[in-house]
């Protein structure tokens, strides 16, 4: 069976509708019947994919965010991120963005954010006199943040596919998640200040209603400082660090806000669907991936690229584009697995260092999870407001523009990623 047939096939079932997990699983198994190939290589690869103990973080950081919403924490961290910054021109758009920021220190999941502190968020700018989509619009590019600080499932799976060190990706997305957040707050100034949205006005919060914030949130924001103090001091791996921030999470859930055992219950049952399309996805794309290896595609790409382009500056661009279209048609996961393969062989070839391309991957496809036709983010925000695709879409536009404008600068300063993981965790060290 020819490379080309092999891709048609894809294509034409991705074409059809057919879901991207499945796609590849039917692509691989015809091809795999077609070429002789033991069938039991099928399974084999699938499980070979996803056996490792960094996925292991997976389902423990999703089950995090999930306790956190289950448990009363994200009210809490919105409440917080309120007396912060609720008197700044655009009011609860800028809560809603430094909320996602606490709460991205504890999941590591956009879709967690999405879908529980979301709701959250919405409801309050809604009550408040928000539109509908605009409050929709700043939750879903603010819930884009989750994925890129630390600590994140898209990383995690990054470090796995390309044998970098999670630890150093995990600090490299931190300056990067803090300038999306700085961006992000620049455009809702912007849009309330020239009064293409309107949003109401909140005084300054007195001292009092600061400490009395802190106070109680105070559990919650030690969970990023000791995930990340852990991680850098060698006190535990990122691996184990997810299950000492669920176990953290369910001791100040249960402790400060009351044992609730049918909403940890509830969170266990969601983390459990997630965690098992997840790693299913992975599994099939191990496969996917190791028939595009033996066809010597991603060699030949490589080749290709070399042909036609000399300066790395010009294939970091080409790369950020191919992200970008890549993101708008495939779910982040299964195109990390399809792609890292051949973004290693040109970051090898072109001198780009392997953590900045991991988070210059992630900042770039994270605008992917909010584009139509396929972006999780955006149907997850959708459930949550019910607005409609098309509004939410052209309300996103003007955050389309800030995420890409980060995005780039990520891409072509790589300091921005590098330096705190050169200054914290050297390599070799």
């Amino acid at each position: 069976m020819s490379p080309f047939l092999f891709l048609l096939l894809f294509f034409v079932l991705l074409a059809v509708g057919m879901p991207v997990a499945y796609t590849m699983l039917v692509t691989s198994a015809v091809y795999i019947l077609v070429t002789g190939l033991p069938d039991l290589q099928l399974t084999l690869r699938a499980s070979a994919g996803i056996e490792s103990f960094s996925l292991l973080a997976i389902p423990m950081f999703l089950l995090a965010g999930n306790l956190m919403n289950g448990l009363g924490v994200t009210e809490r961290v919105f409440a917080f991120a309120g007396v912060l910054v609720r008197h700044i021109t655009g009011g609860l758009g800028h809560v809603n963005i430094v909320a996602s920021v606490i709460f991205a220190g504890m999941s590591g999941s956009a879709v967690a954010d999405a879908g529980g502190l979301g709701s959250v968020e919405i409801k309050a700018m809604k009550q408040a006199g928000y539109s509908e989509r605009f409050s929709a619009a700043v939750t879903a590019s603010s819930a884009t943040i989750g994925p890129i600080i630390p600590p994140s499932i898209t990383m995690v799976v990054f470090g796995f596919l390309a044998e970098e060190s999670v630890g150093r990706l995990f600090l490299a997305g931190a300056i990067p998640g803090l300038l999306m957040a700085a961006a992000l707050m620049v455009i809702v100034y912007v849009l309330v200040k020239s009064r293409v949205e309107t949003a109401p006005s909140f005084p300054r919060a007195t001292f009092g209603e600061v400490v009395s914030a802190f106070w109680r949130a105070l559990p919650a924001l030690l969970a990023p400082a000791i995930l990340l103090g852990g991680i850098v001091f060698g006190v535990f791996t990122p691996t184990e660090a997810s299950v000492v921030v669920v176990i953290y999470i369910l001791l100040i859930g249960s402790v400060s806000l009351g044992f609730d055992r049918r909403r940890i219950f509830e969170a266990l049952a969601q983390s459990v669907r997630t965690s098992a399309a997840t790693l299913f996805i992975i599994a099939v794309s191990a496969v996917f991936a190791w028939i595009i290896s033996i066809q010597r595609l991603p060699t030949e790409l490589v080749g290709l690229m070399s042909d036609l382009f000399v300066s790395q500056a010009a294939v970091i661009l080409i790369i950020v584009i191919v992200l970008l279209i890549v993101g708008m048609f495939m779910e982040v996961l299964a195109a990390l697995v399809l792609l890292v393969p051949t973004l290693l062989a040109l970051a090898a070839t072109f001198a780009i260092d392997t953590v900045h391309l991991g988070v210059m991957v992630v900042v770039t496809m994270m605008i992917g999870t909010i584009t139509p036709p396929v972006g999780l983010v955006l149907y997850t925000v959708m459930a949550v407001s019910g607005v409609p695709m098309g509004q939410l879409a052209r309300s996103l536009l003007p955050f389309y523009a800030a995420m890409l404008v980060v995005a780039l600068l990520v891409a072509f300063f790589p300091q921005i990623a590098l330096f705190l993981p050169d200054l914290l965790m050297p390599r070799g060290q």
